[in-house]
């Protein structure tokens, strides 16, 4: 005598899953598909794409799927509801202030889908209106790990030199992490 694992009742999961994609995707599907995503994560015009392009190859979505998600993402964009220029603002400042560098910040605005044109001209503008900015962010770094001043006085001088490693791994210029470590030996140009 076998035991059924599963309550008696239930449908096998194959059975549920072709139940599913026995309904067919239409145009008012796929909004509240793309509307669920957006009230959940503010995202960039190509990783909604991405997204509903995935969603409508699991559902089984026909030929005219691509053009449905041109035409709402063309009204979201219209709208103001999706704006690639919002995103990278607000993630480029979130990271900011998590001590990354503009290196890493563009790097990772690259990665989450905004165009190239438009991740520079945030940097330059950003660069232009908070010159002590990547400054700021290496110190939220240093804060963040406890590098430098925030370690303990007798390892300060004997960890100097992996603070300032770590500060370049991480993106910053040689100068910038000079500054975010503060005063230290005059042997830091031999690093």
């Amino acid at each position: 005598m076998t035991l059924s694992r599963r309550p008696l009742g239930s449908q096998p999961r194959l059975q549920r899953r072709s139940e599913k994609a026995a309904e067919s995707l239409t145009l008012r599907k796929l909004e509240e598909l793309a509307l669920a995503y957006l009230n959940r994560f503010d995202c960039t015009t190509q990783k909604l794409k991405q997204h509903l392009r995935g969603r409508a190859r699991k559902l089984g979505g026909g030929s005219e799927v691509d053009s449905w998600i041109t035409q709402i993402i063309e009204r979201y964009q219209a709208s103001g509801m999706l704006d690639d220029a919002r995103f990278a603002k607000n993630f480029a400042s979130q990271l900011a202030s998590r001590g990354k560098s503009a290196r890493a910040i563009s790097q990772k605005l690259a990665v989450r889908g905004v165009p190239s044109d438009l991740a520079g001209e945030l940097m330059a503008a950003r660069k232009q209106d908070e010159p002590g900015a990547e400054l700021e962010a290496a110190i939220a770094y240093v804060r963040k790990r406890r590098l430098g001043p925030h370690r303990s006085a007798e390892k300060r001088e004997e960890y100097r030199h992996k603070d300032l490693a770590s500060l370049a791994r991480q993106g910053f210029s040689f100068d910038i992490a000079k500054k975010a470590l503060g005063s230290g030996p005059s042997t830091d140009d031999e690093f």
